[in-house]
C-alpha cells in the first residue's frame, strides 16, 4: 500500500474542506515525521488525526542529515523533514508549496497536490 506524506498545509486544507475523514478512508497509509507532528500538528487536532490513522515516523540519522540539507535550501522547518522521508523511503509527498513541488521534481521524488 502506498504511503502518502502530507505537509501541514495539506492537512489543514482537507480539514477546512470537510473532507479529511473521507481522505483517510482511501486505500493509502498517511504518515508524517514525528517532529512535524509535535511541532505543528499535535496542538491542531493531532489526536483526531491519529484516530483517523495518521502514522508517526522517526527519521533515521541519514534522513535527519538529508532534512538539514534541504532545510538550508528551503528555509523551512517541517517541509524538509517530510521531504527527507519521501526521498529516502520512496513515498509520495503531498504538498501545495510551489518551492517544495519544484524541488521534488528536481530530485525525482513523487509529489502530488491535493486536488
Amino acid at each position: 500500500m502506498n504511503v502518502l506524506l502530507p505537509d501541514t498545509s495539506v492537512l489543514i486544507d482537507l480539514e477546512r474542506g470537510a473532507i479529511l475523514e473521507t481522505i483517510f478512508r482511501l486505500p493509502f497509509n498517511y504518515a508524517v515525521p514525528s517532529l512535524l507532528y509535535r511541532m505543528e500538528l499535535k496542538g491542531y487536532g493531532g489526536n483526531a488525526l491519529m484516530d483517523l490513522g495518521l502514522r508517526l515516523e522517526e527519521l533515521d540519522v541519514k534522513e535527519v542529515m538529508l532534512a538539514q540539507t534541504y532545510s538550508l535550501r528551503l528555509r523551512a522547518f517541517s517541509v524538509p523533514d517530510s521531504f527527507a522521508l519521501a526521498k529516502s523511503r520512496s513515498w509520495i509527498l503531498l504538498s501545495g508549496d510551489r518551492k517544495l513541488v519544484r524541488l521534488a521534481k528536481e530530485e525525482e521524488v513523487a509529489v502530488h497536490g491535493v486536488l
